[in-house]
């Protein structure tokens, strides 16, 4: 417990006062001489006592008066309301003492049974209050210490630097708002006080040297793209403060307060670290808008990341306004190839020109979103660096601007080869449609071929060769395309009516089908389906976003292969739902292949028999064009040419040592210049926390360019609040004090630190004590006056007539 002025307890001493009062100035009782009558006697003995215990119970009146006024002077208080609780529990205890103990004298004297009652009525109305305080106090117990005001602390100031932060809210964005809070809080720590400043990024956390250390720290904060939950960076600063010398620990979090900071389920078991440690103090410093507005593009949508030579890329997204709506400009920004570009000049970097290519005039409803796209072609051979741009002039520009990166290459060549009756038109247009063809817009050049010719046929210089119901191959065929994968090659093999299972048993074919071919499996209903379980694949990930729309029951499979077993490896991308696999990919050394049980070629009315499936043939066939156009994309290696991330994420970008260099530098949208280096036919890169256009610059030959881009995730700016019954749900009820400005700062930490004082609670229990008093007094006088002369009445008329 603390007190404001000690003292002023000293006053306490004039509790000596009013018993010296009493003890000099008691009425003494009056010698009468009265006839040896022994109820007389009995009557007088009763009034002493009742005036006795009158006389104490005035005099302890009059002292807790004084004693309550002395207190109240010298401003008790406690740093918790838990350890208030306790506090009250202990007065209202000592209370139901006293009173047992008058209880008792008034029983045992048989005396006063009004007295009697009514200190039993006193008793049961403090005795209900004590328990339920009591219950409450040790269910909610926060356990932090009785402290000095300026004790030291251990203190932790956690600070979301989010791209959210720089939203811009009285011409100050709300991370300033925080480094201002921060640094005003430095002030407030009493000295020899240790702090730590922890922010989004994921890393580890040490207190600081010095408090000058930690202002530098809170100065040079700055927003991070890859910023974690606060709940994931306050369990970090929980463990860290836990750490702490100083008995009184502290940790502040200084947040907007949006909805997608505070993600429920980020953190492990962050409540029950909360509640465990209760000795340490939570505070969550609002510095965000109450009610913000911003308009933002969504995440871009693009045709494909692969063009064909003069291919046209289709790049959607939409505008998004939280709060006023209006009109605003959106742009299509295209570097010019420049083949001298990027390169340092005069120490800085000298960048292609940006272009705009487009530009739409979008009009969007308050609260609302408009859609709008964007079509460009002509792009010559090589990567390309895009961007979307909206000109909103809003509070936070961090989400008006989308970045892409598209690569631009010649025609995939592919090898088709199927039996003579096969109709191999249905996959040729999937791939490289006729009008595509003749414009030069196709992805993959198709070359189709009977399957008698591959013996004779040389493999090298296709990127993907395509078994259509293949017939049962010769084992030199079979080796044949067994090296042709092994040196990096891609196989597809659509198997059909045409395959047998006894003729597919050799080594090699089993290596390269990826099992042991077993029978088929008939379903004469249209109730087996492709059934995807997931849409991680790359093959899969133009389903993603419509996966719940997808038509897969407008297409049935009839009859389709079964394997006995799979071979090590062998993953299954598509099973059926009947259970079985219909689409199977695994790796031979360099190369790949990818297996389907059922053809992609049977008309719907084949000759001399039924039809495997509709999945060409159906009223509503795009699922069928469209997985046959990712598969071929993904086998000629299109499918691993990602070159549009999300920030954080690790960019990985094929590289052909014998067609590519070994080094490239690297430019990133900030920082300097670096060197990097392929290896194992792959150029990593790791650090992407900067959204924007990456570019790589090498020399094989000749300058080449390469890049890919980056962009921040939508929730990374989503500027929607969330409420205290939500954070209450992540910290647990009652666990943290929740302040907007630094007036509240200083109430919540004051009544932590300084505690929660009893002057007001003292002032009302005097005023209380002194109207008892007041009344008991004015009584008790009147009484006693009452008593002293009906006494002499009686003893004079009793004289009177004895000696009559």
């Amino acid at each position: 417990m603390a007190f404001a002025n000690l003292s002023l307890l000293l006053g306490l001493a004039l509790v000596a006062v009013p018993i010296v009062l009493h003890l000099v100035l008691r009425q003494q009782p009056k010698q009468l001489i009265f006839p040896a009558l022994q109820f007389l006697k009995q009557r007088r003995e009763a009034n002493r006592r009742r005036l006795q215990l009158r006389h104490w119970l005035l005099l302890a009146l009059r002292a807790a008066a004084i004693g309550a006024l002395a207190l109240a002077l010298a401003r008790p208080s406690v740093n918790s309301a838990a350890v208030g609780n306790w506090a009250a529990i202990a007065a209202i205890g000592l209370a139901l003492v006293v009173i047992a103990a008058l209880l008792a004298v008034v029983l045992v004297q048989r005396r006063g049974k009004a007295i009697a009652a009514a200190l039993i009525v006193g008793e049961v109305l403090l005795l209900i209050p004590l328990l339920l305080l009591l219950v409450g106090t040790l269910r909610k117990d926060s356990g932090i210490r009785l402290g000095n005001r300026e004790a030291p602390v251990s203190a932790v100031l956690v600070f979301d630097t989010s791209p959210r932060m720089l939203y811009r809210y009285h011409n100050e964005t709300r991370l300033k708002a925080a480094q201002n809070i921060g640094l005003w809080l430095l002030q407030q720590f009493p000295a020899d006080s240790e702090v730590a400043v922890v922010d989004s990024h994921p890393g580890p956390a040490v207190f600081a040297v010095d408090t000058a250390a930690a202002r530098k720290a809170i100065e040079r904060l700055q927003t991070t793209a890859v910023a974690q939950p606060i709940p994931e960076t306050l369990e970090s600063a929980w463990r860290l403060v836990s750490t702490g010398k100083n008995p009184r620990k502290e940790v502040y979090v200084l947040t907007d307060l949006t909805a997608s900071a505070w993600r429920a389920g980020s953190a492990g078991d962050l409540r029950g670290e909360l509640a465990a440690k209760r000795d340490i103090a939570l505070y969550v410093l609002d510095v965000g808008a109450d009610k913000p507005r911003n308009l933002s593009l969504a995440e871009l949508a693009l045709s494909s990341q692969t063009l064909a030579r003069n291919g046209e890329l289709e790049i959607s997204t939409s505008v998004r306004a939280m709060g006023t709506g209006g009109t605003f400009s959106v742009e299509l920004r295209v570097e010019q190839p420049d083949a001298d570009r990027p390169v340092i000049v005069n120490g800085r970097p000298q960048l292609p020109e940006s272009r705009v290519r487009d530009r739409r005039e979008v009009r969007v409803a308050d609260n609302g979103a408009e859609s709008v796209s964007f079509k460009v072609g002509g792009l010559p051979a090589g990567v390309h660096q895009g961007s979307v741009v909206l000109s909103s002039g809003d509070g936070l520009s961090a989400d008006d601007v989308r970045y892409f990166a598209v690569e631009v290459a010649d025609a995939a060549p592919v090898l088709v080869a199927a039996p003579a009756t096969v109709n191999t038109s249905l996959f040729t247009e999937a791939i490289a449609p006729y009008q595509f063809r003749q414009s030069k817009r196709a992805r993959f050049d198709c070359t189709v071929i009977e399957q008698e010719e591959l013996a004779n046929r040389t493999l090298d210089g296709f990127a993907v060769i395509a078994l259509l119901d293949p017939r049962p191959l010769p084992p030199v065929v079979w080796e044949k395309l067994r090296t042709y994968v092994t040196r990096g090659g891609s196989l597809a093999v659509f198997l059909g009516h045409f395959a047998e299972p006894k003729q597919l048993q050799s080594e090699t074919a089993k290596l390269l089908l990826g099992g042991k071919l077993a029978r088929t499996w008939r379903s004469p209903d249209r109730r087996v389906v492709l059934s995807p379980l997931s849409y991680d694949h790359p093959i899969l990930a133009p389903f993603r976003q419509r996966s719940t729309s997808v038509p897969w029951n407008q297409s049935p499979v009839f009859r389709h292969w079964v394997f006995d077993e799979l071979a090590p490896g062998t993953q299954v991308l598509i099973p059926l739902s009947n259970g079985r696999p219909v689409l199977l990919e695994h790796a031979v050394e360099k190369g790949r292949v990818l297996v389907m049980t059922t053809p992609a070629t049977d008309p719907a009315r084949p000759a001399g028999r039924e039809a495997w499936n509709e999945l060409p043939t159906s009223e509503d066939a795009w699922p069928y064009f469209v997985l046959i156009n990712e598969m071929m994309s993904y086998l000629a290696g299109a499918g691993q040419r990602q070159l549009n991330y999300f920030t954080g994420e690790t960019a990985v970008l094929a590289n052909d040592p014998d067609t590519e260099p070994s080094r490239y530098q690297l430019f990133t949208p900030s920082d300097e210049p670096q060197e990097i280096s392929a290896g194992d036919g792959e150029v990593v890169v790791s650090f992407t926390e900067r959204p924007g256009a990456y570019r790589l610059r090498g020399n094989r030959g000749g300058p080449l360019t390469r890049g890919f881009a980056v962009n921040i995730r939508e929730d990374a700016t989503d500027l929607a609040r969330t409420d205290q019954a939500a954070l209450e749900g992540i910290l647990g009820k009652e666990r943290f004090q929740l302040a907007r400005n630094r007036e509240e700062i200083k109430r919540e930490v004051g009544n932590m630190r300084i505690g929660r004082e009893f002057y007001p609670y003292l002032i009302a229990l005097l005023a209380l004590v002194l109207s008892l008093e007041y009344l008991f007094a004015n009584r008790f006088y009147q009484q006693s006056a009452s008593a002293d002369s009906g006494s002499v009445s009686a003893a004079v008329i009793r004289q009177g007539t004895a000696g009559a």
